[in-house]
Parts: C-alpha cells; structure tokens; sequence
C-alpha cells in the first residue's frame, strides 16, 4: 500500500499515484457493489413475497429466506472483485493473519461500549436502532445453529474480505486515508439505507477500517465482526426473558451510555498507541 511523507495531510491524495489510479475497485465501481446488490435483492425478495406471502408479517421466516440471500450475493462480490483486483495486482492475497494482542484484549470492551453508544445516542434522538434487530434477537432464540454459522463464520469472512481486504485495500492506494475511510463507512450504510442503523453502521465500519489501516491484518477486523455477532447472542441467552427490560434501560440511562463513550475512546487509545503506525502496516 502506499506511505505518505510528512509533507502530506492524511486528507490529501497522494500526488505520486496521481497518475496511475488504476487499483480496482475504484470509487465509482465501489459504489456500484451496494447498487447493484440492493436491485438484486429487492428483485429477489418480491419473488419470494409472491412465493410466500406469510414472509411479510413473519420475522423468522423472513431472516431465513432474506439472510442468506444476501450473503450470497455479498459472496458474488466478493469473487468477481476479487478477481478483477488480482489481474491489475496478482501477487495480492487477502492479508488474514492471527489477530493482535492489543485487538483480542481491547476488542469485547471495544465493541460492547459501541454497541451500548451509539444505540444509546439513537435511542435519546428517538431513532431507536434496538426495534430494528428485533428479528436478529428472535433468529438467536429460535434458531441458534444458523445464526452462529452466518455470524460467526459466513458473513465476517464475506464482509471483511470484500469491505477491507479488496475495497479499502484498493481506495488506500487510489486516494487519501481518510476519503478511503469515509467512502467504505458510506457505502456500508449504502447496503441498510436505514436511518435506525446509520450511527452504528458508520462507526462500526469506521473502526473496522481504522484498524484495518493501522495492522494491514483482515483478522482484525474478522474477530471484531464476530465480537459483533457473539455479544448480543450472549446477552439474548444471559438475560433470557428479562433481555429487552434491561437492554432498553440500559440505552435510556445517560450513566450508562456516558461511560459507553468513554470507553471506547479508552480503547481507541490503547490500540493507537499499542498497534504499530500506518506508514509501518500500509506497504
């Protein structure tokens, strides 16, 4: 990947690739991977409507046709981007290594106070983001085989090999860090186009990437997307039928959501200063 001198801002691009721009994807086919997918998938999914009309008003059915749909067609993706990346860089192979001390250890607090954040924040601006997962927690109830096989397994692998490993990989030699940045958090929110998940979409790819950026290491970032599948399941299972009475009290508490805030920024502290610079991990 490329480093930058101390002459550039991390908001500029780098003028030495100014001329070769070719790293695929570049922005315009990036964004066309959220295009297209959303076209495929309502395409999809009003089939199976008319197949079934029941899957309107039943949530379990509906995770069980819509999920693996989608993930299919991440998969899609995936390959075909994959692909054209090797062609213009054919030593390229997806950067999955055993992920770092400083990650493993910061990572459930991490992601716990993200969780507990920014639905939090969403929940006090009357967007409660907690209403629309009513359906993952239903899927961890009553079927818990499929939802740890999807979240635990398919959709970190898909996500973070797509998302990071050829998207954000690419955009880190096109353009600057922090418009490579923005632009995978925006075309994350892209996939959802829902008001109720836009702060924690941004900021969970935000933090993805950052740290994708700093370690060059899509494990990383596929043990925080399982951290991400695992700590809801937990709670659904440790708090059984009391679940949502001290979920929502827990997000309408402004002592809870604060020390939400400030942890994560402990933990963004301590990976900042534990993982090593980006002019290091980005070759």
């Amino acid at each position: 990947m490329k480093t930058t001198d101390n002459t550039h801002s991390i908001f500029d691009d780098d003028p030495l690739l100014a001329e070769k721009k070719k790293f695929y994807p570049t922005l315009g086919h990036a964004w066309l991977i959220p295009v297209y997918s959303l076209v495929v998938f309502i395409t999809f999914y009003i089939a199976a409507t008319l197949a079934y009309p029941g899957i309107i008003n039943d949530k379990l059915l509906s995770s069980l046709i819509t999920i693996p749909i989608y993930c299919s067609l991440l998969l899609v993706m995936l390959i075909y981007s994959y692909n054209r990346k090797k062609k213009i860089e054919p030593d390229y192979i997806l950067p999955f290594r055993t992920p770092s001390v400083a990650v493993l250890l910061t990572g459930p607090f991490l992601m716990f106070s993200l969780y507990l954040f920014t639905f939090g924040v969403q929940e006090w601006i009357h967007l409660s983001a907690f209403q629309e997962w009513d359906s993952v927690f239903l899927l961890i109830r009553e079927k818990p085989v499929f939802y740890c096989f999807i979240y635990f397994l398919i959709d970190p692998f898909i996500q973070e090999s797509l998302m990071r490993g050829v998207i954000l990989d690419s955009f880190l030699k096109n353009y600057s860090p922090v418009k490579a940045l923005l632009n995978v958090a925006a075309i994350s929110f892209a996939f959802s186009l829902s008001p109720y998940t836009l702060l924690y979409t941004t900021s969970f790819s935000l933090m993805l990437s950052w740290i994708y950026l700093k370690t060059d290491n899509l494990g990383n970032t596929f043990y925080m997307q399982v951290l991400c599948g695992l700590i809801p399941a937990l709670l659904v299972f440790i708090l059984q039928d009391q679940f949502n009475t001290y979920v929502q009290q827990a997000l309408r508490s402004p002592v809870w959501v604060g020390a939400a805030g400030i942890i994560a920024i402990l933990c963004i502290i301590v990976l900042q200063t534990s993982l090593p610079s980006t002019n290091k991990a980005i070759k």
